[in-house]
Formats: structure tokens, sequence, C-alpha cells
């Protein structure tokens, strides 16, 4: 039986390990062809090896113009048409404000919103002459409510909210659906890393489902968005956060 993203071509941005990974996993296993995008050429082909559908490795650094122009002419050159691009690639050191300094910030901002701006404008060029695709920002709460520790990052993912809403105006007409979703804090190797135990407990807390996210809590809303039934949501954000900020 045929999957409900069969044969799809589904751009996955830092792909090749963590949540972005297991977005792959499970929509290929829903049929779509995957294009796994990492910084490591032999860590991406190895991730996409794994994967029951024809998926192709990419090396790309999205913060550079001159990779994702080049991957998008792999992905055209190997399925010839992209039907959605994820823009997954992130990263969210916590660092305190006094303690930041602009290499710190130039960092995160030029992976979680630069890059997000980059890996888009060179997709879409191929979805506007298309006539249709999707669009699918992985932003967070962090860009709605702030951080502690998250000054950067925050910024970053609210940005990343704000381009979403303003390209969804645009594309719209073109029948380019552009959303995003703002996950809270999931159970990663990343996320137990990066944040002290005491902050994960008290996330935990102020969080009404009384549990931290887990990357099979984005899957659903993850493929609704990639399929057709999602055609008239345009422009929105939403929070997979166990209801920590009910906005």
């Amino acid at each position: 039986m045929a999957g409900i993203h069969q044969d799809k071509v589904i751009i996955i941005t830092g792909s090749s390990r963590g949540i972005g990974y297991s977005f792959a996993e499970y929509l290929s296993n829903e049929g779509a062809n995957i294009v796994i995008i990492g910084r490591n050429i032999e860590t991406a082909k190895a991730a996409a090896a794994k994967l029951p559908t024809k998926c192709l490795a990419v090396q790309c650094d999205i913060s550079s113009e001159e990779d994702a122009l080049n991957m998008v002419d792999q992905v055209i050159e190997t399925y010839g048409k992209i039907d959605v691009l994820i823009n997954n690639a992130g990263i969210f050191p916590v660092k305190t404000f006094s303690s930041m300094t602009l290499a710190d910030w130039k960092s995160v901002i030029d992976i979680d919103l630069t890059g997000t701006f980059i890996a888009t404008h060179a997709v879409y060029r191929v979805l506007e002459k298309q006539k249709r695709g999707k669009i699918i920002n992985v932003a967070s709460i962090a860009g709605r409510v702030g951080g502690l520790g998250f000054t950067h990052y925050s910024a970053a993912k609210g940005g990343v909210i704000a381009f979403t809403k303003a390209l969804a105006r645009e594309a719209a007409r073109l029948n380019i659906q552009v959303n995003a979703i703002a996950p809270g804090v999931i159970e990663t190797d990343m996320a137990k890393s990066n944040f002290p135990k005491y902050a994960l407990t008290e996330h935990i807390k102020n969080t009404p489902a009384g549990r931290l996210g887990k990357e099979e809590d984005l899957f659903g809303i993850i493929s609704f968005l990639c399929s057709s039934g999602s055609d008239y949501i345009i422009g929105q954000t939403i929070a997979i956060d166990g209801g920590y900020t009910m906005i």
C-alpha cells in the first residue's frame, strides 16, 4: 500500500541526525523521497542509506548561498521537482546575555534565521515555476515567549515566525503554503546536554502535559503540513509544547 506522501520530494535541512533525521525517517516510511542535508557528507550519506525510499544525501552548509543553490541543482537533477522544504537546521547554545559575544550572536542568527532565508530563497525559485509547494519552518516557543539564556536563539526564532507570516502572504497566490511549527523542549540528547537538569525539571512543572516533548509528538503535524489537507492553512505557527504557551 502506497504511503500518503508517496513519491513526494521533501528536503529537510539539518537532517543527518537528531529531530531532522526523525522527520526524515517518518516521512520516508510514508513514501516520500527525502533529501538529507548536512554539513558532513559522510554522515548525511549514512543517514540516507538507512531510509526505505530513494533518498539523496547532499553536503550543504545552509549559511552558504552557494551551497544552497548547488543543493537545489542536485535535487532537480535527481528528481526533477521539489514538493516540500522543511527548514529544520538550527543550533541553540545556552548563554547569558552579559557573557554573550558578537560571535555568539552571529553564529546563531547565521544558521537559525539567515540559514532559513538562504535555503528558502534557493528552493523558492523552483516552487515559483511549479506554482505549488510547501515550506515548513521549525521555529520554537522561545521565539514567542523568550528564554533564559536564549537572547540570540529567541531573536532568531522570533524572526523565523515573522518571516513565515510575511512570505506566506506573497506565496499563497502561487499555491505555495508557508507555515511554521513551534516546538517546546523536546527530549533529545542535545536538549539534555544544553539545559541544566534543574531547568528541565522547572520546565516540566510549568507544562500542563507534565512532561517534555518527544520527537514523535511532532510527526503528525509535520506530516499534515506536508499534505494537501493543509492547503488552506497559511502563515500559521503551530505550537507543539504540551500547553506551555497556549497562544
